[in-house]
């Protein structure tokens, strides 16, 4: 065998090993390109899905946003209801007193009691 047979046969087999090369790289980019393909198919609906979950959770946070606005005007309110009352009891109760008092008083100046 000469010299010229066996860089030959070289590279043949070098260029046959080239191909399962390129063949095994071609198949691979084929399975990346369906792993991708089947991602696409799963992540956009999940992420279409995300999306209205934030909307509809922003659209409640801004519903207790005003609950708690609510409670918070009810708060201040029963305040100042709760001091209306203190001061009219404050107002009324020395008078009522007095009030008492005298009548209490008269009921025994009364003649005959």
């Amino acid at each position: 065998m000469s010299i010229g047979w066996a860089a030959l046969i070289v590279a043949v087999a070098c260029l046959g090993l080239l191909l399962v090369a390129v063949a095994r790289l071609a198949r691979m980019l084929r399975d990346l390109h369906a792993a991708v393909d089947a991602l696409h198919r799963e992540a956009v609906p999940l992420i279409a899905d995300m999306h209205r979950m934030v909307e509809r959770t922003a659209g409640d946070l801004d519903r207790v946003e005003d609950l708690l606005d609510t409670a918070e005007g009810l708060r201040e309110s029963a305040g100042r209801i709760g001091a209306t009352i203190e001061s009219a009891a404050t107002l009324t109760s020395s008078p009522l007193v007095r009030l008492a008092g005298l009548l209490s008083g008269l009921r025994r100046r009364r003649p005959g009691s």
